[in-house]
């Protein structure tokens, strides 16, 4: 089996390995749209919408769709779901075997998707994307694929790198989680919610899509970058370095000590009402059904990493001890304590609600956050935005606890207990999509500002909560959050 290698490992600028694959998207993208192995096909399995295709140039006047792209293969991708991790472990191992396939037919070599690991603290220039993918052109004169479609670059000229700012949450916090999913919606846990079948974009977002996978999407396509929208994202280059690296992030907490996967039949197996299918290489054979199952060790999309050490946050085989055990997943309780009135809609200028908390059950919490002890109760406390609903493929909404009125939020970096990456919130919004147009929820684990809470009016039972989207991604775009509610996490000391 290959190994995949980290891309800042294999030599600057034009290494043979991206050499080798932008001969392969370029010979990939002159197949025609309905074969299963060429580049457009395989971008619009992630995502496809023929008017947004059409305008940025991937679909010519009157050029038939694929019944493949229209049924069984397209618009596949899952999202704030607990299949989010299996789904797209198959896709880019479906991706790696075609491109290879191409490359050794090209040139004889073998070929390994590599990975950015753009979190690897011991490397300076983690953060910038590799020099090919921003290259005009190619070692021999011609158009760079890595960075231009057709002539029109798939990235914002000015984006070079990975720039969080300081309200960026832009890190592995998602690796200290040690549950994959916890409760009956699984809206707190590395994996993301519970879904019922088949659903491109389901509801609860889990740790490990929200950050460090939402945030790269959004600031590498902040500007229109196609990796920016999950209808385009699959036909930029970089998209699938990106996720071989979120990839690699799963398959390193998994081998770490005291993380808990899913256990459960229905994640085995892949949604009942709708298989998840991936092409093989030549196309024209019997696609690959798959679920959950082959996702894992000894299964069929199983891969092999050179390291899971450097940018993972965890160690094969040494048990964290960032976050102290909560015990077994199915033994800690998930409830709502608190909630807002109703939607709160956000525009340019900053929104208000207020969260009317049960204090008795919040306070108990509190008391129970620091709690060490083998045995003994242990709380944590999130922040949770349900049904988040808008027009925008992505961008940044920032939330602050306990604003003094009439206060700027960005002068009050104090007060800021968090920011959401809205990646494919256009996608999660649309009411007439399969996804049901339920919108997007999200968690923010608020328990480390737990000492605000009693300024912030837990004393009297409601917690003020400000909403502010993000100039230069969000804009004047109106963003509705359906509910905001506190959640109260408790289990034992494991």
């Amino acid at each position: 089996m290959a190994i995949r290698r980290d891309a800042a490992t294999l030599g600057a600028g034009w290494n043979k390995t991206l050499v080798n694959y932008a001969l392969a998207v370029r010979a990939l993208d002159k197949l025609p749209f309905d074969n299963r192995n060429s580049w457009r096909f395989l971008g619009a399995m992630h995502g496809f919408d023929a008017q947004l295709w059409g305008s940025v140039g991937l679909l010519s006047d009157g050029e038939q769709i694929p019944a493949d792209i229209n049924g069984d293969y397209g618009n596949q991708c899952q999202h704030a779901s607990w299949y989010f991790v299996a789904w797209h472990r198959g896709y880019v191992g479906a991706f790696e075997a075609v491109v290879a396939a191409k490359v050794k037919e090209l040139t004889g070599d073998d070929w390994a998707l590599p990975y950015w690991n753009y979190l690897d603290s011991s490397n300076a220039d983690a953060r910038k994307l590799p020099q090919a993918f921003l290259a005009d052109t190619m070692p021999d004169g011609t158009e760079n694929p890595l960075k231009y479609y057709g002539g029109t670059a798939m990235r914002d000229a000015a984006v070079t790198a990975i720039k969080p700012g300081s309200r960026d949450k832009f890190d592995l916090d998602s690796m200290d989680e040690d549950d994959f999913l916890v409760g009956n919606q699984g809206g707190i846990g590395f994996g993301g919610g519970i879904s019922g079948g088949f659903i491109q974009f389901g509801n609860w977002t889990g740790d490990l899509e929200s950050n460090p996978h939402n945030i790269v999407h959004v600031l590498v396509g902040r500007g229109g970058g196609w990796i920016g929208d999950p209808i385009t994202a699959g036909i930029d280059p970089l998209f699938w370095l990106h996720h071989c690296n979120i990839d690699r992030l799963w398959q390193a907490w998994m081998g770490a000590p005291g993380k808990h996967m899913v256990n459960d039949p229905r994640w085995y197996h892949g949604p009942a009402d709708r298989a998840f299918i991936m092409p093989v290489v030549g196309g024209n054979k019997p696609g690959i059904s798959f679920g959950g199952q082959d996702c894992l060790a000894e299964g069929l999309f199983f891969p092999q990493y050179d390291d899971l050490t450097k940018g993972t946050g965890v160690t094969q085989g040494v048990q964290a001890v960032a976050r102290v055990s909560m015990g077994p997943s199915e033994s800690q309780t998930v409830e709502v304590i608190g909630a807002n009135a109703g939607p709160v809609r956000v525009s340019a200028e900053p929104a208000m609600t207020e969260v009317a908390v049960d204090l008795p059950r919040a306070n108990a919490a509190v008391m129970s956050m620091g709690v060490t002890e083998l045995g003994e109760v242990v709380s944590r406390l999130y922040l949770a935005l349900e049904s988040v609903k808008g027009n925008l493929a992505s961008g940044m909404l920032d939330v602050y606890l306990d604003l003094p009125e009439g206060a700027k939020p960005e002068e009050h970096a104090e007060k800021h207990v968090g920011s959401v990456a809205l990646f494919g919130l256009n996608v999660a919004s649309k009411p007439d999509g399969p996804h049901g147009g339920n919108g997007l929820s999200y968690t923010i684990d608020v328990t480390d500002q737990a000492k605000q809470f009693t300024a912030a009016g837990l004393g009297k039972g409601l917690l003020k909560v400000t909403l502010q989207t993000r100039d230069g991604h969000s804009g004047d775009a109106t963003i509705t959050v359906g509910r905001l509610s506190l959640i109260k996490r408790t289990g034992k000391v494991g």
